[in-house]
């Protein structure tokens, strides 16, 4: 993956209340174009009621200045998730059930 550096040097000139696209994302935090697209960024909302996708630069600032603390509550949560299944019991648990 090649550095846009030209890129990151117009976006650190403007005020944090801009707002940015996909590219300029994936340009200044360094993943990819479509993860940016697909919203795997915990932490990282887009500005609600825009047709397109396009966040605040001050919000982006903020988030990769505090990094990913918002991620670590999700990842204990599904954790927990994985103990307490809903739905169908597995035929071997069905199975240890019976005996």
């Amino acid at each position: 993956m090649s550095i846009d550096y030209e890129t990151i040097q117009k976006i650190q000139k403007l005020a944090d209340d801009v707002l940015i696209g996909v590219a300029e994302v994936a340009a200044l935090t360094g993943f990819s174009a479509l993860t940016v697209r697909q919203r795997k960024l915990p932490g990282l909302e887009p500005v609600p009621g825009l047709s397109r996708l396009r966040w605040r630069l001050g919000d982006l600032r903020q988030w990769m200045r505090t990094g990913a603390i918002t991620s670590a509550p999700l990842l204990k949560q599904a954790s927990t998730e994985e103990k307490h299944k809903v739905g169908r019991p597995t035929k071997k648990a069905q199975v240890e059930a019976r005996k």
